[in-house]
């Protein structure tokens, strides 16, 4: 009997998991070290019965061609380059993976930028591999003296808010969605007015692209700090350069970016206080052990045996 084809899409996956995949389905995994493109895609979809999708384009082009396509199982949290409604209405599952190892990995991430910020480690370190004493030069601050504003306060904000109370800091937050009674709910303005740091973690969706602009930028107190590991396209791009070069924002810490992996020569990699990493917020051993064994059993309900999968975003 021929096996099932199923395409991960990520650049590796943890051995456990995929050996249970190999022993029920013929598995192709990706070599390349970035996700696919839209065309990689359109090549090769028809001959697969369900991928295991990183942040590649799953576009309504790509989902054209996929004639035996019967699950995405998004490899993480967002969804935002998955073509949802036409997926599903195209008979498609399409799932994500929220478990809370991930909302932990990337909390526990976040908190890592912040002090590195605050403190400006990074720079501190690279100064000293250069042969120099400056201490003076990297004078911080205690976290306890800071307002922190939250942008979405999610799984993953308030987890953030959560481990940023054992520090003393006076923790605000803005999401029209949820009310916790634990932190201080506020309107965009005022967040953006009186944090010293933001630190983001909204859904990339209609409402919130560039929701973050010279605006709400240009009301932040003078030699403040923005911390990002959500989606980049939540930051007009150009407007948080302005207020990088301005000196609004002290320090910024990315982990996502507007593509991946940025181009060489984009403008974010030539500034001293932009401290960047390759999207790995979620990367450890237990967030991704978990998050496969999601993808996998979802696989396994749909193809063997036509289950609905848990976590499904189609309604």
């Amino acid at each position: 009997m021929q096996k099932y084809k199923i395409l991960i899409t990520s650049p590796w996956f943890t051995e456990g998991n995929l050996s249970i995949l190999r022993k029920y389905f013929d598995v192709k995994t990706n070599s390349l070290q970035r996700w696919l493109t839209e065309n990689e895609l359109q090549d090769i979809i028809s001959d697969y019965d369900a991928v295991i999708a990183g942040l590649d384009p799953f576009t309504k082009k790509v989902i054209e061609k996929a004639k035996k396509l019967k699950i995405i199982a998004r490899r993480g949290i967002g969804y935002d380059n998955i073509d949802v409604e036409y997926a599903c209405s195209h008979g498609i599952y399409v799932t994500n993976s929220p478990v809370a190892e991930e909302h932990e990995a990337v909390a526990e991430f976040t908190i890592g930028l912040i002090l590195l910020s605050v403190r400006n480690l990074y720079n501190a370190h690279e100064s000293l591999k250069n042969r120099s004493w400056n201490r003076e030069t990297f004078l911080g601050r205690n976290l306890k003296s800071m307002v922190i504003g939250i942008l979405g306060l999610g799984n993953i904000g308030k987890k953030v808010a959560t481990l940023l109370s054992a520090f003393g800091s006076k923790i605000i937050y803005y999401d029209p969605y949820v009310y916790d009674p634990r932190f201080e709910k506020v309107d965009l303005y005022t967040l953006f007015k009186l944090s010293d740091i933001i630190t983001i973690h909204m859904p990339l969706n209609n409402e919130t692209q560039g929701i973050i602009n010279k605006e709400l930028l240009g009301i932040m107190k003078t030699g403040s700090y923005i911390i990002n590991t959500s989606r980049a396209e939540i930051i007009n791009k150009n407007d948080l350069l302005w207020a990088i070069d301005s000196g609004i924002i002290k320090y910024v810490a990315l982990d996502v970016f507007y593509n991946e992996p940025p181009d060489l020569n984009d403008e974010l990699l030539k500034r001293k206080n932009v401290f960047l990493t390759p999207h790995i917020a979620a990367y450890t051993l237990e967030a991704f052990n978990a998050i496969d064994k999601v993808c996998v059993n979802n696989i396994i309900k749909v193809l063997l045996y036509n289950e609905k999968p848990e976590y499904l975003i189609c309604k």
